[in-house]
């Protein structure tokens, strides 16, 4: 088996675990591989009994490697995308971050967790993604993203205005602070906060959240991911923000917007003791006095 290591940052915190895994991982001969931007950050901390081979591209290729074990918060697990991309190989985070919907690993538990993935204890599970195209001009830029696209305007400005069409028809103008279109995976984090649902990750829809808007009656809307979504700001003259999952940008609001569904998914590992309805019942707490254990 070959399991490749994925982060961002190295911190005394963790250290442990982090050296816990590693030394589980090598004592079941599993072949170690690390992302070399990764392996720069860890490796005056990190002993490894056998010299770990290094990962060179910025994107996996099919096959390089079985899984890819990703070290962080889910914030981390969002940026390991643009390493899979493509790729087929299935990603499962590690959390050493705070909530952690989606790494559903306690660092607190390395050696029941490897016993458990060695035996087959897990579900793997396909995450739609975006499809981003931002339209300026007649130059067209492409992106994808696993979470959300959110706009929203600037702080001194006034409300922004915004066009929705589904597959062509005018849906509504949001006047408000901006709106966000989620995946499934995105509906716990930015849209949740603002109100929207929460989707589970096999519900083949998106939700159009908006974001403090002027017309109450506009709610958040649940849509098939087989639509197409254009937004169109109607205020030409400002700036306005443009998240895309964890980055975001100051752009001029005279562009248009185009989502769609990806034409590929992530694979994300959940361990069969800690599914997406256990991780909400756990994160949110829900009926926490009340479910049997």
């Amino acid at each position: 088996m070959k399991i490749g290591l994925f982060g961002k940052k190295y911190d005394t915190e963790t250290q442990k675990y982090l050296q816990l895994l590693v030394k589980i991982l090598e004592q079941n001969n599993i072949e170690i591989f690390v992302l070399d931007t990764y392996y720069s950050i860890i490796s005056e901390y990190i002993t490894f009994a056998k010299q770990p081979k290094l990962l060179l591209n910025d994107r996996l290729q099919p096959d390089e490697i079985d899984f890819l074990f990703s070290i962080g918060g889910d914030g981390t697990l969002l940026s390991s995308v643009s390493v899979i991309q493509n790729s087929n190989i299935p990603v499962l985070g590690v959390n050493m971050g705070h909530l952690g919907f989606l790494t559903s690993v306690d660092p607190n538990n390395i050696k029941g967790f490897v016993a458990e993935f060695i035996a087959g204890n897990y579900n793997i599970e396909d995450h739609s993604l975006l499809h981003v195209e931002m339209i300026q001009n007649r130059e067209t830029t492409h992106s994808f993203v696993m979470n959300e696209v959110s706009i929203h305007r600037q702080n001194n400005s006034s409300m922004l205005s915004t066009n929705v069409y589904i597959n062509d028809e005018i849906l509504a103008t949001y006047n408000g602070d901006g709106l966000i279109v989620a995946t499934p995976t995105g509906s716990t984090a930015y849209s949740l906060s603002c109100g929207g649902p929460i989707l589970t990750p096999d519900s083949h829809c998106f939700v159009i959240t908006p974001i403090a808007v002027h017309t109450l009656t506009l709610r958040p809307l649940i849509i098939p991911e087989t639509s197409k979504i254009r937004l169109v700001t109607c205020n030409k003259d400002q700036q306005m923000y443009v998240g895309r999952d964890s980055q975001m940008e100051l752009m001029n609001s005279d562009r248009e917007i185009l989502l769609y569904k990806e034409n590929f998914s992530i694979k994300l590992i959940r361990m069969k003791s800690k599914g997406f309805y256990s991780a909400i019942r756990e994160k949110l707490m829900w009926g926490a006095n009340c479910v049997n254990k």
